[in-house]
């Protein structure tokens, strides 16, 4: 089994689609929230995400990871995939 992955996007947010095309490189199923000009999603996202507010923020098994930079930096630190392969929520 793998790891749930969300994303909160707006559909032009070009650190979203950056975001969304690393999670594509790596071959990982996710669930996208494309919260354009929805207020009450935003609100929603933003208590998951810790009073962060900017997009994408991105979940892995529930855990709050951060927006684009911190998904590459997990990336770049290697930190990413023992993530994306744990399946404990």
């Amino acid at each position: 089994m793998t790891a749930k992955v969300e994303i909160y996007t707006w559909s032009t947010c070009p650190f979203c689609i950056r975001a969304m095309a690393l999670l594509d490189r790596k071959q990982v199923e996710y669930t996208e929230y494309c919260i354009d000009g929805d207020r009450e999603a935003r609100a929603k996202m933003t208590q998951r995400a810790n009073g962060k507010s900017s997009l994408p923020q991105i979940f892995i098994n529930d855990r709050h990871v951060g927006g684009c930079d911190d998904l590459h930096e997990l990336e770049y630190q290697g930190m990413l995939d023992p993530l994306l392969k744990d399946t404990a929520a």
